[in-house]
């Protein structure tokens, strides 16, 4: 939960609509999600939630709209109300543990995530979403555990090993967190977020052994390269986002900005202020325009690279931005 997505779904939801006038709303709401303006995407589909309020499906498409706009209690409402009508489907519980995770709500996204896993406990993406709540509620060890439990459901998944690694780097078992990270990378080269996080830790980590200036930049750069590939794609994936939900470069994504940030932390290890400097400061642009949980964090490291002073901080230091960067699942 990220992270945040465009819908391209405006046929799916003609689909159920009868009149010309809902059939225009659905395609106003695909062409401002194109062009990054999701308040306007989630205000026109107001007609196509009217024309068919009884689809719970409607009702998740508007919280993502929501989401993307930074109004987080609207697309909770929005899910609750998906909630009521199929209060079966484990997936409404996920996504709305997303939205209590970003607005502080911890207690609550863990009631979601356990009425998920009753729901459906073979599930790896429900065990999965779960870890990823109690990372953020700084529990490495039930964390660890759940996720644990993901990749024995689910092997062949590189975000769970991802999602993991962050955990065994939030409990300071950085040897197992750089195994989770390598072994994500093994199953999927081109996938962003291993790279990133490896950067990460190697340029940031307070352990004087871990840290390896070279191989930060090498790896932060192929994270950055990559995009860190898009949260709520990576969320289609796992089920909790319907698969038509795409999302396009245009877009702001969290965890772009997040391997940007690793890439010019990296650069300030290898002692490059300059090109740290100018990352990070390419990475505070890439997230002016929406509302922005990095931004303290990125002004502090700015600040930082300006003074030629390094970065050294655990993953402890990512907890307020891990609602917002590629974990949730």
């Amino acid at each position: 939960m990220k992270t945040l997505l465009i819908a391209t779904c405006a046929a799916v939801l003609c689909a159920a609509c009868s009149t010309a006038a809902v059939q225009k709303s659905a395609e106003d709401t695909r062409q401002a999600m194109n062009r990054g303006d999701y308040k306007t995407a989630a205000t026109d589909l107001n007609p196509v939630v009217s024309a068919d309020s009884q689809d719970p499906g409607v009702y998740q498409e508007q919280a993502y709209a929501y989401f993307m706009a930074g109004e987080n209690q609207r697309a909770i409402d929005d899910i609750t109300k998906a909630i009521a009508l199929e209060p079966q489907a484990g997936i409404y519980y996920l996504v709305r543990s997303f939205g209590y995770v970003r607005t502080g709500q911890f207690q609550l996204a863990l009631a979601d995530t356990n009425e998920a896993v009753s729901l459906a406990p073979n599930s790896a993406a429900s065990y999965s979403q779960r870890g990823f709540v109690y990372m953020c509620m700084g529990d490495s060890g039930k964390a660890i555990s759940d996720l644990s439990r993901a990749i024995k459901l689910d092997p062949n998944e590189a975000m769970y090993f991802v999602q993991r690694g962050f955990a065994y780097g939030l409990a300071h078992r950085y040897a197992d967190a750089e195994a989770d990270w390598q072994a994500a990378i093994r199953m999927r080269p081109n996938y962003g977020p291993p790279y990133t996080a490896l950067g990460w830790m190697l340029a940031t980590c307070p352990s004087d052994n871990i840290r390896d200036a070279t191989k930060a930049v090498t790896y932060s750069e192929r994270g950055a390269e990559l995009g860190a590939p898009k949260m709520l794609a990576m969320l289609a994936r796992s089920g909790v986002v319907p698969a038509k939900i795409t999302i396009t470069k245009k877009q702001y994504d969290p965890a772009l900005a997040w391997s940007l940030d690793a890439f010019a932390a990296a650069y300030a290890e290898s002692g490059d202020f300059e090109r740290a400097v100018s990352v990070q400061k390419q990475a505070i642009a890439h997230n002016s325009a929406v509302p922005n949980p990095l931004a303290t964090k990125e002004r502090e490291l700015l600040g930082l690279y300006q003074q030629k002073k390094p970065y050294r901080g655990d993953f402890s230091s990512l907890l307020s931005v891990l609602p917002w960067i590629e974990l949730p699942s």
